[in-house]
This record gives C-alpha cells, structure tokens and sequence, in this order.
C-alpha cells in the first residue's frame, strides 16, 4: 500500500511521466514552412533581385578593396575580410549593366558557393524575405542573354517584382572557374 502511494505520488508531481502535448496547427505550419525559401534580396542598379540564402556566408561593408591589375572586367579587386583575402567581383558585368559605382549603401556578398569565399558587390542590400516556392514564375522568355542562364525565375512581391538569381551558377561560371584555375581573359 505504502508503495503504491509513493507511486501515485510520484505521478501526480509529474516525475515519473512524460506528457507529449501536440498542437495540430503548429504540425501544419511547419508543413507549409518546407515549401518557403529564405532569400537575401538586394539591388544592382535600380533593379531588385534575390538569392537563396543559404549560398550566403555573410554580408559586409566595403572597408577597403584592392585592385589587381591585368584581371577581367568583372573582378573589381581583393579585400581582407578578417584576415582571409578574397576577390570581389561585379555580377552585374554578367548581365550587360554598366559600371558600378561605390556609394555608402553598397554591400558585399560574401558567398563560400565551392568551397571558397568570393564577395559580389551590390548596390544596396534590402532586407531577407520568405518566399514560398509555387510564387516563384518560371525564367520570362523575353529575359535573353546570360541573365537568363542565371535566372531560377521571378517573384511577384507586393508592387515589386525580383528576379531570382541562382548564385550558384554565376560563381560556376566559365570566366570565374578559369580566374580560379590561374587563367585570364
């Protein structure tokens, strides 16, 4: 008798029991959550664009960029980010936009894609955004170019739209792979 009183006891302070309480909704709302991604969006010119943030390692402010002579267009120069040199480049070469400006807004984009940290100037960062994967339209045919090769698609948010840019795929790209390999132009 005395020990089942100590029992009882012990089940009703709760140390003896494990009580699994399941919220339904919050079942579902992880559920939908699989079909979000999280994007980084930003600007390069006055065109908004966005990239899967998981290909981003961090973002930085411009402290001081070197300039290397006899390298492509494309590479804007090196900088130290905390003792580790990378090259820093201008993706918007890619897709026929003019030079860039440096302005107190622009940010790089410090990217490990391949195993390597490389920065990507861009004009100004805009914000982090959660973007469910049905809303992002195919790649437009009216987008030619090497954009289009670079493009997962766009997204309709609010009055702006973004176009969708596969990171990936612009620091795999022939020119950047052969900069790595110790090739030129």
């Amino acid at each position: 008798m005395k020990d089942d009183a100590n029992n009882r006891e012990k089940m009703a302070s709760g140390k003896d029991k494990i009580i699994i309480e399941v919220d339904e909704r919050e079942h579902g709302e992880r559920e939908e959550k699989k079909n979000v991604m999280r994007m980084l969006s930003f600007y390069l010119g006055v065109e908004n664009y966005c990239v899967d943030i998981r290909a981003v390692k961090e973002v930085v402010r411009i402290t001081r960029i070197t300039a290397v002579p006899n390298t492509p267009e494309f590479v804007i120069g090196v900088m130290n980010l905390r003792g580790e040199i990378i090259s820093v480049i201008d993706i918007g070469y890619f897709f026929g936009l003019g030079e860039k400006e440096m302005t107190k807004e622009a940010r790089v984009i410090v990217a490990d894609v391949k195993g390597e940290s490389m920065g990507v100037l861009v004009d100004r960062i805009q914000e982090t955004l959660y973007i469910q994967e049905e809303s992002v339209q195919p790649t437009l045919p009216t987008i030619k170019g090497r954009l289009a090769g670079y493009t997962k698609g766009q997204v309709k948010l609010g009055d702006e739209i973004l176009i969708v840019l596969d990171l990936e795929k612009i620091l795999g790209c022939e020119e950047i792979e052969g900069l790595k390999e110790g090739g030129g132009r």
